[in-house]
């Protein structure tokens, strides 16, 4: 059912830092991830309260890296968070802050376990998987293995979680690689950066089917949903290009900032260029779940069990960097929610 009413938004938490993505624990917490692209002040990882404000979470070291300071147990800037089935909370630290190259053998994913609210575990990524020019963005995680995309060289990386081994897949495959073609345009603007360039930003989403035996991803701007089989990405015999060969297109989809799933196998999408939630049934049609001028670039949604789908109002279009250095963002940045069922 299309949610049409503007009060079928609902308004989590607010905050004037730019916020990038939402991640929803399966006891109900929600959290956000605060990249320092804009201001070093911010605190990577926050937490939402029941009065709508934020908490820096997990609120201590790992909240205070500034330039010169130690990266091994702080985080540089965070793309992404998500949580898993397991109560455990994701953090993929992009080490790109004001999005210049990245800090020196920083980028790392870090892993949170929500009942104690303590770190366990951090997973290096160096720069034979991340050399210079790369930035990772977002990340899905099962039993064993977690998969990252990297969007500027365009693959994906592969991290053994027990022996904490990375290696990268894909990387320039056709599979994975942006359209230049193609110029989103977002409130009658194209979506370019100051220089007048189209980002090209190669695989960048990506989703686990609910029994994580596939694996889905495509660029941010599309133009094909594409996937894999888990089993090909773990199996290290097998070659690249035997890898890319099991690759499967899906459907074809519009440029989209977000992709999240629920456990019947709906996939939901945020629209940038809409400013929707888009819907995918298993019959693979898409429609419109929800429209709203607020909806504005809804990265990384994430459903709660509660039944409501969160997501960022993350305004990264009206950003300095996209709009010739003058920021046409509107204060708070809000992390939202729609019902679901």
């Amino acid at each position: 059912m299309k949610h049409k009413e503007k009060d079928a938004l609902v308004r989590v938490a607010a905050s004037d830092f730019l916020l990038n993505g939402v991640a929803v624990s399966p006891r109900g917490r929600v959290f956000a991830s605060f990249p320092r692209w804009m201001s070093l002040d911010a605190p990577s990882v926050m937490e939402a309260l029941p009065d709508g404000s934020f908490k820096p979470y997990p609120g201590n070291a790992w909240n205070a890296w500034r330039p010169g300071l130690p990266h091994h147990d702080r985080i540089v800037s965070t793309h992404a968070v998500y949580a898993d089935a397991s109560n455990r909370l994701w953090i993929v630290d992009d080490a790109a802050p004001r999005v210049a190259p990245a800090v020196a053998g920083a980028a790392k994913l870090v892993c949170i376990d929500l009942a104690t609210d303590q770190v366990t575990r951090v997973y290096p990524l160096g720069s034979d998987i991340l050399p210079e020019g790369t930035m990772i963005g977002h990340v899905r995680v099962d039993a064993r293995f977690a998969y990252v995309t990297e969007a500027h060289h365009g693959c994906i990386v592969v991290v053994d979680l027990d022996t904490g081994r990375a290696r990268k897949l894909l990387e320039h495959d056709p599979s994975t690689r942006a359209d230049p073609a193609i110029v989103p345009v977002v409130e009658g603007r194209e979506f370019r950066r100051k220089t007048g360039e189209v980002p090209l930003l190669h695989v960048d989403l990506l989703e686990l089917s609910a029994d994580a035996r596939w694996l889905y991803f495509m660029p941010l701007f599309g133009p094909v949903l594409r996937r894999v089989e888990t089993k090909y990405l773990q199996d290290e015999t097998l070659s690249e290009s035997a890898v890319a060969a099991r690759v499967e297109d899906v459907v074809r989809v519009p440029p989209l900032a977000g992709i999240t799933r629920d456990g019947a196998g709906n996939f939901y999408f945020g629209s940038f260029t809409e400013n929707a939630i888009l819907k995918m049934g298993t019959d693979m049609k898409i429609g419109t779940l929800i429209a709203d001028p607020r909806i504005s670039f809804p990265n990384e949604p994430a459903i709660g069990p509660d039944g409501w789908l969160y997501f960022p109002a993350s305004q990264v279009h009206r950003l300095p960097m996209f709009n010739g250095g003058v920021s046409r963002v509107q204060l708070p940045f809000e992390v939202l929610k729609v019902r679901l069922r």
